[in-house]
């Protein structure tokens, strides 16, 4: 879709500028993050690793679990169940002994503003069983402010991608090192109340066709 706005001294340039174009029923604009430059990095060491670079526990996050699934490219479930992610997110959580309830931050992939809750119900961040539609765990955790910077399990303090931008294959890196700098107390005017002890990220690739699921503990 060609969203390039001619222009004139009425009607900028910028396609945010005095309207929010509305790109179907449900969303705007304003609801897409925006593929941007940009990269990140990180460095997975052992413990003998961290001393060698003259660092301590205390300096570094555990990745205590790591979920990997893919989807059928051919068939596609209900979309409000991110059915890939989910898979994902029970490996992880099986791997790391972590339960849901244990989670104190999370950055989750929104590449639409509808995506935050349905990644946060298929990480099983709210309370009950999930379904589709109004009933999803995430709408919950929105509406109740639950995801905010002070709330029970603080979201996306970054921005995530519609906030911060999305830099594509950068994106899933970027959010291991929010999570980091949260549980280090890094992150100052936007810093959370209480330091996590655990976190967990969740990326994924299309519409729901791969996702990675990590979880990690502050040392």
């Amino acid at each position: 879709m060609d969203l390039a706005v001619a222009s004139s001294p009425n009607h900028p340039s910028n396609p945010c500028f005095l309207e929010n174009e509305e790109l179907s029923p449900y969303l705007r604009l304003s609801d897409c993050s925006q593929v941007s430059d940009g990269g990140a990095a990180l460095i997975l060491v052992s413990e003998e690793g961290l001393a060698k670079l003259g660092k301590t526990p205390a300096d570094a996050v555990e990745v205590l679990g790591l979920g990997v699934a893919t989807g059928s490219l051919y068939l596609d479930s209900d979309p409000l169940t991110l059915l890939t992610t989910a898979a994902a997110a029970e490996r992880a959580y099986a791997m790391s002994g972590v339960d849901p309830t244990q989670i104190g931050i999370a950055e989750v992939h929104d590449c639409f503003t509808v995506t935050e809750p349905l990644m946060c119900d298929a990480l099983r961040l709210g309370n009950g069983k999930g379904k589709a539609g109004s009933d999803v765990r995430g709408l919950d955790l929105v509406r109740n402010g639950n995801l905010e910077i002070g709330g029970r399990i603080p979201t996306n303090t970054g921005g995530g991608l519609v906030g911060f931008g999305h830099p594509v294959g950068a994106t899933g890196v970027k959010q291991i090192l929010e999570v980091y700098r949260q549980m280090k107390g890094r992150c100052e005017q936007y810093q959370v109340p209480s330091i996590p002890e655990y976190g967990v990220t969740a990326n994924m690739g299309g519409d729901d066709k791969t996702a990675v699921v990590t979880i990690l503990r502050n040392c």
